[in-house]
C-alpha cells in the first residue's frame, strides 16, 4: 500500500503502509514521531522505533536503499531534503537537528554493522555446510571490511551517547556535525557494499547446491529470516523433511475430516476451558438441538433450546479466541469454530464438512478494502491496532466507561486503568458489536442460533461462500458505478505552507467483518471509528449467505450513505435550509402529497413505498438507492422525477454510466445537476492551485487530488 505523503508535515500512517520504496529518488527524509517502521534493503531487515530519523543514510545513495514499511501504525514528519546539498542547508538552518541527525545515522551504522555480523555469521554456517567445491565463493576475504577498526569502535560507541548529549553537542557546531554525518555515511556505504557482495556470493553458491537464482525483485531486501528458510533444505536437510512431512500430515487430516473432528463438541469444551457445570449444560441443549425432528421450529421449547446455545455459544468464542491470540497453532475443529460458527460434525453432511475444511487452509491475497474474520478482528484489538465497536446505545468504549463512572459502577482510577485494558476491550466487542451483529446478519430472528446447521442451508456451499476476495471484488465494483461513497470532505491545515483551513477529500475505505454465521443479511453499524470523520466506517456481512452478494453490499451502501450524511449535518441533518443528501430527502417525504411535479399515482407510490419501509426514513431511501443502482444505472426509469435528481446529485453514477443516460431525457435535468456542481468545484480547486502557483508557494499533494477527482469525475 503505497503513501502518499505530506511534505513538512505530520502523516499518521496504517501498518503495512509503504513509506518510502526501495531503489525511488530520494523525495523526503521522516522523524518518526510514533509507532515503529521496518527496514528491509542491503540483505538485512531491521526496525526503526520512535525518534528515529529515516532516510538520512540513504542521501549519500542518491537513492531509498530499502523499502520501508509502516510496522505498527505510525505518526512521521516529514522534511522536504532530496540530496546532500540540502540535508547540508538544512541542518544549516536547523541548529535543534544536527544532534538529532549525527544520533540518528550513528545508530544507522550500529544496525548495518550488527546486521553484517548475523549475514557474515549465517554465510559461514552455510561455507561450513557445505564441501569444498560448493562453498568456495565464500572465501575469507570475502569477510573483511575496508574500514578501520579504530573508526568503527569511535563510531559505536557514539551511537550510545545519549540524545540530549549530542543535540547540546553539535547545536553550536554545523562544521562538526556535518563532518560527522559525511564520514558516518561514508562507513555505511562500506558496510552496506560488504552486505552486497556477501549476498552475491550467496546467490552463487545457492546455484551452486540447488541450481536455482535468488528472485531478483526479493534479492535486496532479504532478512536472515528468509535467508535461512531458503538455505533451510541446505543447511537442515533432515529438519526439513521433517517439516515437509507435518504439511503432508496436516493436509492428510484435511483429507479425512471426520476422524479429525470425531466428538468436536468435547474437543472445542476441552480446548476452551469451560467451568464444568457449564460445559454439562451446553452438552444437554446441543444434544436436544441435534435430536430434535424439527430444528427449525419456532415452538417454546425450540426457542428454550436455541437461547441457551447462544449463551454458551459466545462462552466458548471468549474462551477459545484469547487462546488463539497466544497461539494460533491451533486444532482444525477450534479454526472452524471460530470462522464459521461449526460446533458439531452431527449438525452438517459430510460435504459440507469437507468444504469447509477446504477452505479453512487457503491462504487469501491482500485485498484494496481491508477485510477481517471475526477473530481476526478482535485480534485487532487486543493488540491495540483498533478500537472497539459502539455498542446498541451508540456508545463507544470511551462513552461507556464514562457512563460507568457517572452510575458509580466504576471509579475515576478504574476508567483510566480500563481505557489502556485491551482485554476489556475485545470482551466489550464481544458482547456488544459481535452479539448483536451475528443475529442482525443472521437475518431470521425467529429461528436464530449462532450454531451451524444443515436445515438452515439452501444451495450449495460453494456458492453460498463469501470469501474475502469474492466481497471485495463486489464492493469495488460497485464502488466503480457509485464513486462518491467513501470519498470524505476532510479539515486540512497546514501552518508552514500558510495554510488556515482548507476541506480536502480523502478516501476512506471501511472495515469490514466476516461473521461466522449464516445468514440473509448485511449490517452497517456505523459509519465512522470514534468522533473523527476521516476514520472507517464498519460493515459486517455472514460468512456463508444465500443471498446475492451485491445485493448485500448495495444495502450496506445505502445504509452508509444516508448514515454518513446524517453525522456529517449533525443537528441540521432534516434542515432544508442546509442542503444535503438526507435534508432533501426528508423534505420530499414530508411533503410529498403537495409536490406539483408527482402526479397522484406516484404519490400512491410514495405512500406504500413508505408504508413497507415502516416509516423509517433510513429505510425509504433504501428503497429508492437500490432502484437507483439495479435498474436507473441501467436507464430502466423506476423512480419519479423527484427522488431521481436528489441521488443523482448526492449518489452520482460515474462517467462511463452517465455517458450512457445522456440520450434519455428523463436523466437530463438530473445529469446537468451533477456536472454543475462538479465544474464548480473543479474551478474552485483550479484556482486556489493557480493563486498559490502565481506566489511561488509549495502546493500540498491534498490539493492535486481534489482537484483531479472533480476534474476527472
Amino acid at each position: 500500500m503505497k503513501t502518499v505523503l505530506k511534505m513538512n508535515n505530520l502523516n499518521q500512517l496504517e501498518k503495512d503502509a509503504v513509506l518510502f520504496e526501495k531503489g525511488r529518488p530520494i523525495r523526503c527524509i521522516g522523524a518518526l514521531i510514533q509507532g515503529s517502521v521496518r527496514i528491509e534493503g542491503g540483505g538485512m531487515s531491521r526496525i526503526a522505533r520512535k525518534g528515529s530519523m529515516l532516510a538520512v543514510s540513504d542521501l549519500f545513495f542518491g537513492q531509498y536503499t530499502g523499502n520501508y514499511i509502516v510496522e505498527e501504525n505510525a505518526v512521521v514528519y516529514t522534511f522536504s531534503v532530496t540530496d546532500t546539498a540540502s540535508l547540508g542547508k538544512f541542518l544549516e538552518q536547523n541548529a535543534d537537528y544536527r544532534g538529532i541527525i549525527v544520533h540518528s545515522i550513528a545508530g544507522d551504522l550500529l544496525e548495518y554493522l550488527n546486521g553484517r555480523e548475523r549475514l557474515l555469521k549465517f554465510a559461514a554456517e552455510v561455507r561450513d555446510c557445505l564441501d569444498a567445491d560448493d562453498g568456495k565463493g565464500l572465501a575469507e576475504e570475502w569477510f573483511t571490511l575496508e574500514c578501520e577498526e579504530e573508526k568503527l569502535a569511535n563510531y559505536r560507541e557514539c551511537a550510545s551517547v545519549p540524545l540530549d548529549i549530542h543535540k547540546k553537542y553539535y547545536y553550536n557546531g554545523l562544521s562538526m556535525g556535518w563532518y560527522q554525518t559525511k564520514e558516518i555515511a561514508g562507513m555505511i556505504k562500506s558496510v552496506f557494499a560488504s552486505c552486497q557482495l556477501v549476498l552475491k556470493k550467496l546467490d552463487e553458491v545457492y546455484w551452486n547446491a540447488t541450481g536455482e537464482l535468488f528472485d531478483e525483485e526479493e534479492e535486496a531486501s532479504f532478512g536472515l529470516d528468509a535467508l535461512r528458510e531458503m538455505f533451510a533444505p541446505v543447511l537442515h536437510p533432515q529438519e526439513h523433511s521433517a517439516e515437509s512431512a507435518q504439511e503432508e500430515a496436516l493436509l492428510e487430516r484435511i483429507e479425512r475430516p471426520m476422524e479429525v473432528l470425531k466428538d468436536s463438541l468435547m474437543q472445542i469444551l476441552r480446548f476452551s476451558g469451560l467451568e464444568k457445570k457449564g460445559q454439562n449444560e451446553i452438552i444437554d441443549a446441543m444434544n436436544a438441538f441435534v435430536n430434535a425432528k424439527d430444528r427449525l421450529s419456532t415452538q417454546d421449547d425450540m426457542r428454550k433450546v436455541k437461547k441457551q446455545i447462544t449463551t454458551y455459544f459466545f462462552k466458548l468464542y471468549e474462551n477459545c479466541v484469547f487462546k488463539w491470540f497466544k497461539d494460533q497453532n491451533v486444532p482444525l475443529v477450534i479454526r472452524l469454530f471460530l470462522n464459521y460458527g461449526y460446533m458439531d460434525e452431527r449438525l452438517l453432511e459430510e460435504d459440507q464438512i469437507r468444504f469447509l475444511c477446504d477452505r479453512i487452509i487457503e491462504k487469501e491475497e491482500k485485498t484494496a478494502c481491508r477485510i477481517y474474520t471475526m477473530a481476526e478482528w478482535l485480534r485487532e484489538i487486543y493488540e491495540g491496532r483498533k478500537e472497539p465497536s459502539r455498542n446498541s446505545f451508540e456508545q463507544d468504549y470511551r462513552d461507556a466507561l464514562r457512563e460507568d463512572k457517572r452510575t458509580g459502577k466504576i471509579t475515576e482510577k478504574q476508567e483510566k486503568e480500563y481505557l489502556e485494558d485491551n482485554v476489556r476491550k475485545v470482551r466489550f466487542e464481544l458482547e456488544n458489536m459481535f452479539v448483536s451483529n451475528n443475529k442482525i446478519v443472521n437475518g431470521k430472528l425467529s429461528t436464530y442460533v449462532p450454531v451451524l446447521y444443515s436445515e438452515e442451508i439452501f444451495g450449495h456451499m460453494d456458492r453460498l461462500y463469501l470469501s474475502k476476495q469474492k466481497l471485495n471484488d463486489v464492493i469495488v465494483e460497485l464502488e466503480r458505478k457509485d464513486f462518491t461513497i467513501f470519498q470524505r470532505e476532510v479539515l486540512y491545515t497546514n501552518p508552514k505552507m500558510g495554510i488556515e483551513k482548507e476541506y480536502v477529500l480523502k478516501h476512506v475505505y471501511p472495515d469490514v467483518i466476516l461473521a461466522p454465521v449464516y445468514g440473509t443479511a448485511s449490517s452497517m453499524w456505523q459509519e465512522i471509528t470514534g468522533k473523527k470523520r476521516d476514520t472507517p466506517g464498519r460493515f459486517i456481512f455472514p460468512v456463508l449467505t444465500e443471498n446475492e452478494v451485491d445485493t448485500l453490499v448495495t444495502k450496506a451502501f445505502g445504509r452508509f450513505h444516508w448514515e454518513y450524511c446524517r453525522c456529517e449535518q449533525g443537528a441540521s441533518w432534516n434542515n432544508i435550509q442546509y442542503k444535503s443528501l438526507t435534508s432533501e430527502y426528508m423534505d420530499y417525504i414530508q411533503y410529498y402529497r403537495k409536490n406539483r411535479d408527482l402526479t397522484e399515482e406516484k404519490r400512491e407510490k410514495i405512500k406504500a413505498q413508505i408504508l413497507k419501509a415502516r416509516n423509517n426514513s433510513r429505510e425509504i431511501f433504501l428503497i429508492d438507492y437500490e432502484l437507483w443502482m439495479y435498474y436507473e444505472s441501467k436507464a430502466a426509469i423506476k423512480m419519479n422525477k423527484v427522488a431521481r435528481l436528489i441521488l443523482a446529485t448526492y449518489c452520482p453514477f460515474n462517467k462511463e454510466i452517465r455517458e450512457m443516460l445522456k440520450t434519455n431525457a428523463a436523466f437530463a435535468e438530473a445529469l446537468t445537476v451533477h456536472q454543475k456542481i462538479f465544474g464548480e468545484k473543479k474551478r474552485e480547486w483550479e484556482m486556489r492551485i493557480k493563486r498559490r502557483e502565481n506566489k511561488n508557494l509549495e502546493i500540498p499533494q491534498e490539493f492535486y487530488n481534489t482537484y483531479e477527482y472533480y476534474a476527472n469525475n
